[in-house]
C-alpha cells in the first residue's frame, strides 16, 4: 500500500509540475485518496504563505474527509475541496483528482467546441466526448460537487464551462497528465480551426493500434518530472 509520505510527494510533484507547465498559477489543486480511507490529502488554499505552486512541499498538503472538513495539516484545504470529496464519494475507483483552470481547454468550453482526438498519444483520453458542466461558478458545497460528479460519470475529465477542468484517475501524476494532454489536444484543435479546417478525429483502430505499442503513463511522467525540475 502506498504510504502518505508517497502520497504527500507526487502532489508536491504534480503541483510544480503543472506549474510550470503554465497550467496552474496560484490556484487550481490537485489532491490524493488516502489508501482505505475516508480521508484526503489537497494542495492547500492559496494565501499568504501559500503561492506559486512550484513552492508547495509535501508538508503543505491539508488534510480533510469527504465533508470537506479540514482534520489535518497547518494550512486550510481551498474553498473548491467539494470537487474533490464528491467524486471521491461518487466514484469509489478515483485515487487521485487535479483541478485546474488551463488555458486553452478553457477557451474550448467557453466555445462549446468539441475537443477531437486529433493526436496519437493523447487521443485517447477524448475518444468519447467529454462532458461539460455548463457553469462558471465556485464548487464551494456539497450540493455543486455532487451535481458535477454526476456530469463527469464515468469519465477521466470534466470541462467546467469557462472556469477550468477536472481530471481523475488512480494516482495524481495519471491525473496530471489526462489534464496536460487536455490541453495539448485544445491548442491542437483550435489551431486546426483557426487556419479554417476542421480536425481530423483519429480513429478508433488507429487509437488502439498507438496504445498497443506505446509506453506507460510512468515514462511519461518522468519525462515531465525531469523537465520541470522535479529531480533536483
Amino acid at each position: 500500500m502506498i504510504l502518505e509520505a508517497e502520497l504527500r510527494q507526487q502532489l508536491a510533484d504534480v503541483c510544480r509540475v503543472l506549474f510550470r507547465l503554465h497550467l496552474v498559477d496560484y490556484m487550481g489543486h490537485p489532491s490524493a485518496r488516502l489508501p482505505g480511507t475516508d480521508r484526503v490529502l489537497i494542495k492547500p488554499r492559496h494565501s499568504l504563505h501559500i503561492r506559486a505552486q512550484d513552492e508547495i512541499r509535501p508538508e503543505h498538503m491539508a488534510l480533510i474527509d469527504l465533508d470537506g472538513a479540514h482534520i489535518g495539516g497547518d494550512h486550510p484545504p481551498p474553498g473548491e475541496r467539494f470537487i474533490h470529496t464528491e467524486i471521491y464519494r461518487a466514484r469509489p475507483d478515483v485515487q487521485a483528482v487535479v483541478h485546474t483552470h488551463q488555458p486553452m481547454t478553457t477557451v474550448m468550453s467557453i466555445a462549446e467546441s468539441p475537443i477531437l482526438p486529433v493526436l496519437h498519444v493523447e487521443g485517447e483520453l477524448v475518444e468519447q466526448p467529454l462532458p461539460m458542466w455548463p457553469h462558471a461558478m465556485l464548487v464551494t458545497n456539497p450540493e455543486l460537487g455532487a451535481e458535477l460528479a454526476a456530469t463527469l460519470g464515468t469519465h477521466r475529465a470534466v470541462l467546467l464551462q469557462g472556469h477550468g477542468v477536472a481530471t481523475v484517475a488512480a494516482t495524481p501524476a495519471e491525473a496530471a497528465l489526462h489534464a496536460i494532454h487536455l490541453e495539448r489536444l485544445a491548442e491542437a484543435n483550435w489551431r486546426v480551426r483557426a487556419i479554417g479546417r476542421e480536425p481530423r478525429a483519429i480513429p478508433p483502430e488507429e487509437l488502439r493500434q498507438r496504445a498497443a505499442t506505446g509506453v506507460g503513463w510512468q515514462v511519461r511522467w518522468a519525462y515531465y518530472r525531469q523537465l520541470t525540475g522535479c529531480e533536483d
